[in-house]
This record gives C-alpha cells, structure tokens and sequence, in this order.
C-alpha cells in the first residue's frame, strides 16, 4: 500500500524574527541575556514587573492603612476608622442616600470611602519617550546585581583583580498619570472628623506609600466640604468630602505593537574591557 508523502508548503519560507532579540518570562531556559524568571521582578516574587492601576490604588490605600492609621476617641475608647474602596454596591449607597450600613440597617461610623474617578496623562512630564517602539534606545534601570551564579565570588577573581560582570534588570519609560480621588469621611461627632481632617492635612502634598508598595505624590484638588446630615430617623452624622490628586506613573507587563508583543522587562550585562601593554 502506498502512502502519499506529507509535504511542506511553507518549507522554503524563511522566518525574518530573530530570536535573540525576543524576551522570555516563562522560563530559564534559553539566552541568559533576556531571559527573565517568571516573579524574579514582581512584588512577593509572584507576578512580572508591572505599574498599573492597580499598584496606585493599592499604595494610596496601604498608606492610609499602614501609615496614617486614622483613629478616632469616642467614650473613652480609641476606635479604629476602617478605609474602604469605594466600590459600585458602596459608592452608590454612598451618594444616593448620603450613607453607609450594615446588614441590619445600622449606620457604619467612623468610616472612610475613597474611590478614583478620574484619569488624565500629566502634561508636566511627558517623556514616555513612545516612539522608540523597541525600546533600544531609552530604558531605565530598576536593579542592579555584582557577583551572580554565572559570576561566581572567589579569592582567585580577587587576587587577579577580576571585575565582577554587572547584572542589571530594565524597563522602559513609564507613563506619567494624574489620578484623582474622592474621599468620604463621615464621623457621629464634629470633633472626630476635626482629627480626621488634621491627619489628612498632615499628610497631603507628600508622598503615599508604604515600605511595600510604591509611592506616588498627593495633593489637595480644592477645599475640604463640610456639612452636618440629620435623617428622619433621628440619627445624625458628619460628613466631609474632598478630592485628592495623585501624580503617578505606569509601566505596562506587556508591549504590543507592530514588531509583536515583548515583554517591558529585561536582563543586561556590563562588558568589562581590559588592556594590556607589551613591551619589546
């Protein structure tokens, strides 16, 4: 019985993607020179390199988390001000009716909603430098390393005066961002929201962010609304609302375009060059 030969059409097509040129993040193996361990950049070492939205929003509420720690006294009693983001269920409830409340009806007090409503690029700063589309000519250095694992320590390198090759990890250039956010904070009494409006003050025009996260510079959009609810019911409360802006930036994990999807980060060396002199 005889049986048709399979042929290749595409046999004589040439590939015009160089390979060395392209980045790993899934494996170790291959070009030392670009690949890149999977986690090896990432926060806790289990994500890629990467500064979103998602990094800001998490550095702004970490800082108030972490650092302010907002606390209120009520009966002889510090209690702590929970902050939560302000998501559709809670930012709803929070503008239509003006409140917050738990499952059985009560009003949640202390609290403060925050939520980001707003993003614009920071016409300040524009050096995203997007049309060094290969990113060969702009790149920035994130970490540095000396003696690594294929540079290995010893007195040998020490006594010949060997210079340790330099690993470095790099990116490009981020993409500068204006963030704003709207902060609510409702207290049961005026003195209360006096502290909360004084630790907010404190901290404004710094830098938010704790050891663990990134840190990104605030300020005051405007002034700071006061005003004093009173419902039906007869419960009472104040409220205080102000918008925050946030100078940011953004690194994307992946850039597509027209030469292929590459990942932001990658692995560079140093070149040490020596000289000698001969003499006749």
């Amino acid at each position: 019985m005889a049986i048709k030969p399979t042929t290749n059409t595409n046999a004589q097509t040439k590939s015009e993607i160089n390979r060395g040129e392209q980045t790993s993040i899934r494996s170790e193996k291959g070009n030392a020179r670009v690949v890149i361990k999977k986690g090896a950049t990432g926060r806790h070492g289990s994500t890629n390199f990467q500064i979103g939205l998602k990094e800001i929003d998490t550095a702004i509420i970490g800082h108030m988390n972490n650092i302010m720690k907002p606390r209120v006294r009520e009966a002889n009693e510090i209690i702590k001000v929970p902050v939560l983001y302000g998501n559709e269920e809670r930012w709803k409830s929070v503008r239509n009716r003006g409140t917050l409340r738990d499952r059985n009806g009560a009003l949640i007090l202390p609290i403060i909603v925050i939520k980001r409503t707003s993003l614009a690029m920071n016409e300040a700063m524009p050096l995203s430098f997007d049309m060094d589309v290969k990113g060969k000519f702009i790149s920035v250095i994130r970490s540095s390393s000396g003696w690594s694992k294929n540079n290995r320590y010893s007195r040998f390198n020490v006594l010949t005066g060997q210079k340790p090759t330099q690993e470095f990890v790099k990116t490009g250039m981020p993409d500068f961002v204006v963030c704003n956010y709207t902060i609510v904070m409702m207290t049961a009494y005026m003195e209360q929201m006096n502290d909360l409006n004084t630790l907010m003050i404190e901290h404004l025009e710094t830098y938010w962010g704790d050891q663990t996260s990134y840190r990104f510079l605030t300020g005051l959009g405007g002034d700071i609304s006061n005003e004093e609810q009173m419902e039906s019911q007869g419960e009472r409360m104040i409220r205080n609302e102000f918008t925050m802006t946030v100078k940011g930036y953004m690194i994307p994990e992946f850039t597509d375009n027209v030469f292929g999807k590459t990942a932001e980060v990658s692995r560079g060396y140093t070149k040490n060059v020596s000289f000698t002199e001969e003499i006749v």
